[in-house]
């Protein structure tokens, strides 16, 4: 029965991928508002959606993997901008978060303190994590940057600019496709990696796909800043 559900559940875990990267792909290039881009991005939504289940179908499957525990809170970073890209759209009055809301926050943020736990732990262990150790630091600061990032203005810390829902929507959507990307890369760039390729390429395989989909996103929005005469 469990080896049914998992094969079920890899099957529908890469289906939901693929159609993550092209729907995605699709949402970004469309106008924005426009009825391709409002159906495209509600199917990204929720193939990413459908990751994140699977992705926890698998830990559950196999809780003391440390692969699995690795991938469910890589999940928990894919799928919090995904969410909260999409609540942001219910904030065009004004920012305005919902027990949920300052949940899901404070959720990633503890996700982001357990990754860097893990990768003390790593550290410490370099030949059981072979490498995870730099992934849950890099991920788990980014799970923070994520958590500090809406806790800020979520607590009144900080008051949310002009337009602030338009431009976290589009950061934030980008950032959850940088993690689809980043999926397809880690699982099918390395097989043509000739023997002996250096341990930090596959690192990059992790890393560089969401720091390019980053710069692409600070462009971006740095444009639309300008549209709105925000600079």
């Amino acid at each position: 029965m469990e080896t049914l559900i998992y094969k079920s559940s890899i099957f529908i875990h890469i289906l939901a991928g693929f159609l993550s990267l092209a729907l995605g792909l699709v949402a970004m290039i469309a106008k924005k508002g426009s009825q391709i881009h409002n159906r495209a991005g509600l199917v990204f939504y929720w193939s990413m959606t459908v990751i994140f289940i699977t992705t926890i179908i698998f830990m559950i499957l196999d809780p003391t993997s440390l692969r699995y525990q690795f991938f469910l809170t890589i999940g928990i970073v894919s799928f919090y901008p995904n969410w909260s890209g999409r609540r942001m759209l219910s904030m065009k009055k004004g920012i305005n978060p919902t027990t949920i809301d300052l949940a899901a926050a404070w959720t990633i943020g503890l996700s982001g303190l357990i990754m860097l736990g893990y990768s003390i732990y790593g550290f410490l262990n370099t030949k059981q994590f072979q490498g995870l150790e730099y992934l849950f630091l890099v991920f788990g600061i980014v799970s923070l940057a994520n958590a500090y990032g809406d806790l800020k203005i979520y607590l009144g810390y900080q008051k949310a600019e002009k337009m602030h829902w338009f431009l976290a929507h589009g950061g934030k959507m980008m950032g959850a496709y940088s993690a689809a990307l980043t999926a397809f890369c880690v699982n099918i760039v390395p097989r043509y990696f000739p023997a002996q390729t250096p341990f930090f390429v596959f690192i990059l395989t992790w890393v560089l796909p969401g720091f390019l989909i980053g710069i692409i996103s600070g462009r971006i929005i740095k444009n639309y800043k300008k549209k709105f005469k925000m600079v």
